[in-house]
């Protein structure tokens, strides 16, 4: 069996933009004020970065969905600079260095949704989006906020620290 190497965190992957209706419920709970991994294009917030890594301090709660091909340096960097905020990131290989090394170690919560969400991929209409799918689950990461209530899902992880 051929297990997850991360390969698949490659550019033409980085502006994949997050589902709307995902959007809808976690900002309706955390009224998200930037999107810290954006651009003109695929921004979710009036406020956004195109150059989140040239950031030296977010105090407004913040949302991330990251390029995949620089996931590890931006939930590096999300964690050291974002004082509150969610993220959005493929839970296919938990296994790997983001996923030991970063994300569990810094993160408040990670939470499962029930489900796949689907990411729209720029180059399909809405409506193929919904019938494209994902081919891999996705796992929203909180970090200092409370945990989604208008998501379900299973909670993978708390981190009391």
């Amino acid at each position: 069996m051929k297990g997850n190497n991360g390969k698949g965190n490659i550019e033409e992957r980085d502006l994949w933009q997050t589902d709307q209706d995902l959007w809808d419920k976690l900002n309706y709970q955390y009224d998200f004020k930037v999107d810290v991994c954006a651009n003109s294009g695929n921004s979710k917030c009036e406020i956004y970065f195109d150059k989140f890594q040239e950031v030296n301090e977010v105090k407004l709660t913040s949302w991330m969905n990251p390029p995949f091909s620089k996931a590890r340096q931006m939930f590096e960097h999300f964690f050291i600079v974002v004082d509150k905020g969610v993220a959005i990131y493929r839970c296919d290989n938990l296994e790997t260095y983001i996923w030991q090394d970063v994300i569990f170690k810094n993160a408040s919560w990670i939470l499962i949704p029930k489900g796949r969400w689907n990411y729209n991929f720029f180059e399909y209409t809405r409506e193929e989006i919904k019938n494209k799918g994902s081919r891999f689950p996705s796992a929203l990461i909180g970090f200092n906020v409370e945990i989604p209530i208008y998501i379900e899902g299973t909670i993978l992880y708390i981190n009391k620290k």
